[in-house]
């Protein structure tokens, strides 16, 4: 029967085929197919060509770059940050890709100075450390993954498993007949009771266990939403002191705190970096892809009502909307390298020129 149910769908497939007709949403699905939509890699090479772009417009500012190639880098951060959503959704080990990201950011801050004291070129101030935005990202999923342990709903297995049991009893006692069905009727009731003087304090601590499972991972869940605005203050102090009040110890210091940590108060796109723990929140829930595009379109009409131009992040939409789901091809560690050699070269370059 249900062969033959299928075989009428697909019959009315082709008809619905031949006659050329076809609906918004199946147009919308051709398009995001894995042959015209955009994959992870896609939109993570759309992102590296708009920001070289991007740097190239820092970095020789001075030198006459004209200011309209700073456009082209207002979605790059909106789609990076998408990519490492998908990233981090998908990863074998959150712990490993956290720490993958912890060690590129202290690595970049470091490259970061080297340069600056090696080359010493004054056209351009290097504050480049997306690796911080996108590690202070994972420490809001992480956050966010807490909090849906903490309010998953679960089914109480103590209770299901008595309810089986007294079906099971009642269904014995059907069968039985004559005196063995009344013997039975009454080890059943006796096996119910028994079962209930069990089962209830197997239920309250099982409720106990959960609801203890629940505040360790709520509170778990705002200490890490917290911890990156808490780290901001350690460096509160040092900023507080004017450049000649500060001792060559205390600027020590502050390059090391600025190397390994992963404050907010830090982070090249600062506030901006919470829209990853939104568009995360918001992967799982129908048409995530629209009302993660409708998280950046409020962010970006913030920006707009701010009188900046990062509302142009706006544009970031369009290959988040085509995204098909698909990986694309594997560069795991291509962006690692890249994003740091081609700092380096325009840096350097600049300097030359």
């Amino acid at each position: 029967m249900k062969e033959n149910i299928n075989v009428m769908n697909v019959n009315t497939a082709n008809r619905s085929g031949r006659s050329g007709t076809m609906t918004s949403s199946g147009l919308w699905s051709k398009i995001r197919s894995h042959r015209l939509g955009l994959s992870t890699f896609d939109i993570k090479m759309i992102g590296v060509v708009l920001m070289v772009v991007d740097h190239i417009h820092q970095m020789f500012a001075t030198q006459g770059a004209p200011n309209w190639l700073d456009w082209f880098g207002r979605p790059v951060a909106t789609l990076f940050f998408f990519v490492s959503v998908v990233g981090f959704s998908h990863t074998h080990s959150k712990k490993a890709y956290m720490v993958r990201l912890y060690v590129c950011m202290v690595v970049m801050a470091v490259l970061d100075v080297v340069l600056q004291q090696v080359v010493n070129y004054d056209g351009a101030q290097l504050v480049n450390n997306i690796f911080r935005d996108l590690f202070i990202g994972t420490i809001f999923m992480a956050a966010v993954d807490c909090f849906e342990a903490a309010f998953k709903k679960q089914g109480n297995k103590a209770a299901s498993g008595f309810g089986a049991g007294v079906r099971g009893g009642d269904e014995r006692t059907g069968s039985a007949h004559g005196v063995m069905g009344r013997n039975a009727v009454a080890a059943s009731v006796d096996g119910a009771s028994v079962s209930v003087q069990a089962a209830m304090p197997a239920s309250r601590h099982a409720g106990s266990v959960t609801r203890g499972f629940r505040v360790k991972k709520t509170v778990e869940g705002v200490l890490l939403l917290a911890l990156p605005f808490l780290l901001s203050l350690v460096l509160l102090p040092f900023m507080a002191q004017g450049d000649g009040a500060q001792t060559p110890v205390m600027i020590w210091v502050l390059r090391v705190l600025t190397a390994v940590d992963p404050a907010i108060l830090l982070a090249e796109n600062t506030v901006m970096v919470l829209l990853i723990p939104v568009m995360y929140a918001l992967r799982n829930v129908k048409h995530s892809l629209v009302w993660q595009s409708v998280a950046i379109a409020v962010v970006a009409v913030c920006y707009a009502f701010a009188g900046q131009t990062q509302w142009m992040m706006i544009f970031a939409v369009i290959p988040i909307l085509l995204y098909n789901g698909a990986k694309g091809r594997g560069d795991k560690y291509f962006f690692y390298i890249f994003y740091p050699a081609h700092i380096a070269v325009l840096y350097v370059l600049a300097s030359l020129i």
